[in-house]
């Protein structure tokens, strides 16, 4: 499926706009405009998408096939409002998890352009194994997002506001979540003059056996063993010196014990 979408611009110079931008403009898309009111920002991925950067909304050229926000989700609406007061039939998207079809305020020419990933500037990714999950109101746009997207991933799905607003909280479990963990017992490990790489191989394995075995088989440790000596020797020695990790221990052994009944 080819998309007719041929020239776009980006409102937001963040890390999902810098890998989305650079990814088309690679694959031969044109990338207009990149806005931000951050002039830096905008500046560098300009740069980097062989783009025009722009700090003022009212130096927005319309005219494109395109236009995505990949901004903070509590400024899509009042930014696109903007916008569509100046051209009301715009086709536009947005790039959130968590926001739905609704913050465009059932403009026609509407939809979401979600990748499912965790996006760094300056950490490479592999973006053709990046799920895209799109959703529209519109078929016909909705079947030109597909297109567009499968030029990047073959993993496309379509999706609606409530199915990726769970599956964005899962995202959140998986990702930010087991990434506050690691740096909770980088931490730790500081705290108490440990080397901290010692638990890279573990890590790695941790992450890596998921691939072939389901999470829920894969979990070991005291609690998957209902070994409550060791649980109340960790709870002890946690209560004496920090009361956040003791909370935070205890809520999540008592959620394994809980899955393992």
């Amino acid at each position: 499926m080819e998309s007719s979408i041929k020239k776009i611009s980006f409102i937001g110079s963040g890390n999902v706009a810098t890998h989305l931008a650079k990814a088309f403009s690679k694959k031969g898309i044109t990338i207009q405009q990149i806005y931000s009111q951050t002039c830096d920002n905008s500046e560098i991925l300009a740069w980097q998408a062989n783009s025009i950067y722009i700090c003022d909304l009212d130096e927005l050229n319309l005219d494109v096939d395109l236009l995505i926000f990949a901004v903070k989700d509590e400024v899509i609406k009042t930014l696109s409002q903007y916008i569509l007061q100046k051209k009301t039939d715009i086709k536009m998207v947005h790039t959130s998890g968590s926001v739905g079809l609704d913050v465009f305020e059932n403009a026609e020419n509407t939809g979401i352009f979600y990748p499912l990933q965790s996006f760094s500037k300056t950490k490479k990714i592999d973006i053709t194994a990046v799920p895209f999950l799109i959703t529209s109101n519109n078929d016909a746009f909705k079947k030109e997002l597909i297109g567009l997207s499968k030029i990047l991933s073959d993993k496309v799905y379509e999706y609606t506001d409530e199915q990726r607003r769970h599956l964005h909280i899962a995202a959140v479990f998986v990702n930010n979540f087991s990434n506050h963990l690691f740096a909770i017992a980088q931490d730790y490990c500081e705290k108490h003059q440990l080397d901290y790489q010692l638990l890279m191989p573990l890590i790695h394995e941790t992450i890596h056996k998921i691939d072939t075995i389901p999470p829920k088989d894969a979990q070991t440790g005291p609690a998957r063993r209902k070994d409550m000596e060791i649980i109340d020797k960790h709870l002890y020695l946690l209560k004496q010196e920090d009361e956040h990790l003791h909370r935070i221990y205890s809520l999540l052994t008592d959620s394994i014990l809980k899955m393992y009944k």
